[in-house]
């Protein structure tokens, strides 16, 4: 995790990933869209687990630098970094956007704003109070600069919740994203019905989900 003296003065800190892809394109798409944020209200709580998961990552004789991901970690080891994780004092909220509740022809928006705007209501459902807020950087970083810039302008303008600071950081180099990552990728495998273990990483957090909630795009 990126260390940061400041974090120990705010009451809450929120990591951010999603699981999915914001696009509507025919056939290349996925058919979820899934937003998950790992709350701690206690920054002591996240300094604990972010050393839990690189002990485990040691204990598999893994590099410093080999992330946790959903998409590519086995099974096996999803499995027990989960019931590991689950032990330490953490939250979770998720929104979700399900593809197929639309026509095939149905194109929104750019890939952008339904990005900002999920994330926007994923922050919304959290009772947040001077929190610092990091998601992932994987996109580019003009993505990112005007992901930033609109939660900036509509949560923080509006006083619709209170964040101290939002920024972004490379999963590489932070476990606490790399949690978030397998969260949602969690979340989002439980809407596969057709996937033998939709229900096998679902079932190991789900005492730790607050609210998943599913988003409308006719709200956006």
């Amino acid at each position: 995790m990126k260390k940061d003296k400041n974090r120990e003065n705010h009451r809450q800190l929120v990591f951010i990933d999603d699981s999915g892809d914001p696009g509507f394109k025919k056939d290349a798409s996925s058919s979820v869209f899934v937003i998950a944020g790992v709350v701690f209200t206690n920054p002591k709580d996240a300094t604990r687990i972010n050393k839990a998961i690189t002990e485990y990552r040691r204990l598999l004789g893994w590099r410093d630098g080999h992330e946790f991901k959903f998409r590519t970690t086995a099974k096996g080891i999803k499995i027990h970094f989960l019931e590991i994780m689950s032990r330490f004092d953490f939250k979770i909220y998720a929104v979700y956007i399900r593809k197929t509740d639309y026509p095939n022809d149905y194109s929104p928006s750019n890939s952008q704003e339904l990005y900002n705007w999920a994330t926007k209501e994923l922050l919304t459902i959290m009772p947040l109070n001077k929190a610092v807020v990091i998601t992932d950087g994987k996109y580019t970083k003009q993505y990112r600069l005007r992901v930033k810039a609109y939660i900036r302008q509509s949560l923080n303008a509006k006083n619709v919740m209170k964040i101290e600071s939002f920024d972004v950081h490379d999963s590489r180099r932070d476990n606490l994203i790399q949690l978030a990552d397998v969260i949602a990728g969690s979340i989002n495998r439980s809407f596969q019905v057709d996937k033998t273990d939709s229900e096998t990483y679902i079932s190991i957090i789900s005492k730790k989900i607050v609210k998943l909630k599913k988003l409308d795009l006719k709200e956006l």
